[in-house]
């Protein structure tokens, strides 16, 4: 069957999601110098993105302030970072193939993470008038890969699941909900799961392809 939706990832899938990530990082220095004069929001920076590089994100805040010596509460810093005004841009085409995909099919972006993240990154992104719908996964409740926002996305678009393509690059949630909601799904090799297992029913090395496989999967 000719799949008529298309059930969009949107971090790591038309964007890189690290770009986001630095972006807070950026906010977040310029805030602690403008609070400790002397401080040099550049040197803060480059603390932060080293400790992401080497440990992760889980206690980046706590070791940068811990290891300047700075006395400020690490969930000020977190709300800092979750409310800045990102600085972040689609993959190079991404736009276009939006645009290209949408001729044929319904499109719903499906995307992960705290409402006032994600909604602050679609606005960056500019992607809302490119589509038909924006589900947010924390805002029903459901992270994925619960199925329930897919299903809702379905409602929106007025699409069955075997009429409908999920999109994305993490096996673990968008391949999965796929699978668990009867849709079939394509897999963006970009972001941070590339290495990751999971088959999906067409692979793609980026947003870009996709319009390529989707004949495949009619």
């Amino acid at each position: 069957m000719k799949p008529r939706a298309l059930l969009i990832d949107l971090d790591d899938t038309l964007y890189d999601e690290r770009t986001y990530v630095l972006s807070g990082f950026q906010a977040v220095a310029a805030g602690l110098a403008e609070r400790f004069p002397g401080l040099h929001a550049g040197l803060v920076f480059e603390a932060m993105v080293a400790e992401l590089d080497t440990n992760g994100r889980g206690e980046v805040f706590d070791r940068v302030l811990a290891e300047a010596g700075l006395r400020a509460e690490v969930g000020e810093l977190v709300q800092m970072y979750r409310e800045h005004p990102p600085h972040i841009a689609l993959w190079p085409g991404v736009a276009d193939t939006l645009t290209e995909l949408r001729r044929e099919h319904r499109i719903a972006i499906v995307t992960d993470g705290l409402g006032v993240m994600q909604r602050r990154k679609v606005a960056a992104l500019r992607v809302e008038p490119l589509v038909d719908a924006v589900l947010y996964c924390w805002e029903h409740e459901s992270p994925k890969p619960h199925p329930g926002p897919y299903a809702e996305a379905l409602r929106r678009l007025s699409v069955t699941p075997e009429e409908a393509v999920v999109i994305g690059d993490n096996p673990a949630h968008d391949i999965a909900a796929a699978r668990a909601l009867g849709c079939r799904s394509v897999r963006v090799l970009t972001g941070r799961f590339t290495a990751e297992p999971g088959q999906a029913d067409a692979t793609v090395a980026s947003f870009t392809e996709v319009p390529a496989v989707l004949g495949s999967l009619a």
